[in-house]
């Protein structure tokens, strides 16, 4: 399993606390387990590897991506303009330049799914049914 200290010398830009990794590190680890059927064998070497690499892409897409699921937006209030008044000029936003927190758990999960989906759709870990290896 991907230690934090491990994760900080793979990707030392992410700025993610101890705290924020384990939990987003449980996270992906029991939805890896419930796509795969809890197949993953920890003595596995190969496939602990690949799950390893799977949260380190993930923890990456979330922290870069253009939502900035990771970044501390709300305190910018830029990011939060419904309005604007300058003088006697008033200008109304349709909406908010923020996603609502259903809206970003929502698109996390889906990226979390994708992710997984891809790193073990042909492993042969996603079916349900009878896995020799």
């Amino acid at each position: 399993m991907l230690t934090y200290k491990e994760f900080k010398e793979k990707c030392p830009k992410l700025d993610l606390s101890e705290g924020i990794f384990l939990s987003l590190q449980r996270r992906i680890k029991r939805r890896i387990d419930f796509l795969t059927f809890e197949r993953i064998d920890d003595n596995d070497l190969n496939l602990q590897k690949r799950v390893n690499e799977v949260i380190i892409d993930i923890l990456n897409e979330l922290y870069f991506s253009d939502i900035g699921f990771l970044k501390d937006n709300e305190s910018d209030s830029s990011f939060n303009i419904k309005a604007e008044t300058v003088g006697e000029y008033k200008i109304e936003y349709a909406s908010a330049n923020t996603l609502s927190s259903d809206k970003k758990d929502g698109l996390m999960a889906s990226l979390i799914d994708e992710r997984i989906r891809e790193a073990f759709v042909h492993t042969g870990l996603m079916y349900r049914g009878i896995y020799e290896n």
